[in-house]
């Protein structure tokens, strides 16, 4: 249980909980105690708080100066692949490492690569684990969002979930810019309640709710099989309901919708394993892979020239590789080999970027690169 100081990060719920304690003190129907008098009994109020109020208190109260933070970090590492007995905090694009031990500034320290201490692979592992830790605190807010069109709500628990950062996260350029684009689409939802805000620069929520989807259930953790069952039956209903110029209405011509669906959702479509979409669908959703693979690259590699760390984009891009499931590499044409290559350039972003195609995928002899489209 979390003792309550003055604190910005409490949430409403806490203030409802107090009541609730004030009213229980009182029988019903009975005259309130007056301070001094026999018989006054104090009722004790236990409030609990979020997990991200929890981390945002912790982050107030952490006086480890960040030399510290880095080295306890180290430490931890070095035991965690000690006793996988690995000097590797990747192996084939997966962790071979569990870091749900450390806290938020120790990941950020980690995965920012702070004081140099650590390899490009552990700060790839800290990435995730942040990421992950990120789409824990935002799934039941977003699911809220879908069911009750409560955008303003999943966006105050992203915010939340920001100012819970320690002082160096706090520092950088992308909170303060990540801040700002929460702070906007907090005020959209607001004033537009029941809409999703859109038109948002850099909005971590809306990058969000593209990556999970919200056509099928658990999309990337089931059965690929079942996923593209799903898929199936969420494209004819799509197809009935369809009433915009041009829009498909059946499997075989149309433009086909695919905003609301997830990569691995794309990825049954596009690989077709078990024969349950037209050619088509087929077509349309390796275009759309495409192009949501071009614009990560793209933004990737745009986003790491103002960096002075030459391993920005390879860490970048090999932190994609990692996060996709097999169905999605082998739908994206992210093969080992073009792992391996990354890998070996990380350091060297012009000779990594060359890696790229300008569809965002493996470049073939002769074909257009990343730089060329760039340049």
């Amino acid at each position: 249980m979390t003792i309550i100081g003055s604190s910005p990060y409490i949430s409403g719920y806490a203030n409802a909980g107090v009541a609730a304690g004030k009213s229980a003190a009182t029988p019903s129907g009975g005259p309130s105690a007056q301070p001094g008098t026999a018989g006054t009994a104090t009722a004790a109020v236990n409030v609990t708080l979020s997990a991200e109020a929890q981390a945002a208190l912790k982050a107030q109260t952490d006086s480890r100066s960040t030399d510290s933070v880095v080295a306890q970090a180290r430490v931890a590492l070095d035991s965690l692949l000690k006793a996988a007995r690995t000097s590797n905090a990747l192996a084939d694009g997966k962790p071979t490492i569990d870091l749900a031990g450390f806290d938020r500034r120790e990941l950020f320290a980690v995965a920012s690569g702070r004081g140099g201490k650590f390899a490009i692979e552990e700060q790839v592992v800290a990435a995730l684990e942040l990421k992950s830790r990120q789409a824990d605190a935002l799934s039941g807010p977003a699911a809220s969002a879908r069911a009750t069109g409560d955008y303003a709500g999943l966006y105050q628990a992203a915010l939340d979930r920001l100012d819970a950062a320690g002082a160096e996260e706090k520092a950088t350029g992308q909170w303060a810019r990540d801040r700002a684009a929460l702070v906007e689409g907090r005020r959209q939802a607001i004033a537009r309640p029941g809409v999703a805000p859109a038109g948002i620069d850099g909005d971590p929520v809306a990058a969000y709710l593209k990556d999970v989807g919200s056509v099928v259930a658990n999309a990337r953790t089931r059965d690929f099989g079942k996923v593209a069952t799903d898929v199936r039956a969420v494209l004819d209903r799509q197809y009935a309901l369809a009433t915009g110029e041009g829009a498909a209405r059946g499997p075989d011509t149309g433009d086909i919708d695919f905003a609301r669906f997830d990569t691995r959702s794309l990825a049954a479509i596009s690989l077709n394993r078990d024969g349950l979409f037209s050619d088509h669908e087929v077509a349309e959703a390796a275009g759309e892979i495409r192009t949501r693979d071009h614009q990560s690259v793209m933004s990737s590699y745009k986003d790491s020239a103002s960096s002075t760390d030459a391993s920005t984009f390879g860490k970048a891009m090999i932190t994609r590789y990692a996060t996709m499931s097999t169905e999605e590499r082998e739908a994206s044409g992210w093969t080992p080999e073009l792992y391996d290559r990354m890998v070996a350039l990380q350091d060297t972003r012009e000779k990594l970027a060359s890696l790229f195609s300008a569809g965002g995928g493996l470049a073939s002899p002769g074909s257009m690169t990343l730089l060329d489209y760039l340049g």
